[in-house]
């Protein structure tokens, strides 16, 4: 996969997340994440990793009732911005 395959696969993913909460979240947007989170090794994307790794955990993590919303979504919206200055090409690896 190549950077901006990456990056389109990162946006597709973060639009799948529901706004009413993560309870929820659908089986294919937890593989996409598992999917990128592997890609940035072979793309040497230590920050997105990094990233992506704490948001799956604060998603598992959710899923067995031991974190709230806002401790996802403080997780989802560092991805954001990763994405974000990905796209700029302003991110750091």
């Amino acid at each position: 996969m190549s950077i901006e395959e990456f990056q389109t696969k990162l946006e597709t993913i973060i639009k799948e997340f529901p706004i009413s909460g993560f309870d929820a979240i659908p089986d294919s947007t937890m593989a996409g994440l598992n999917i990128c989170a592997g890609e940035t090794e072979k793309l040497g994307m230590k920050t997105g990793k990094e990233v992506l790794e704490n948001l799956i955990t604060a998603l598992k993590t959710r899923k067995a009732g031991g974190n709230t919303d806002d401790s996802v979504l403080v997780r989802l919206t560092a991805l954001e911005f990763y994405a974000q200055k990905l796209k700029d090409g302003t991110a750091e690896n």
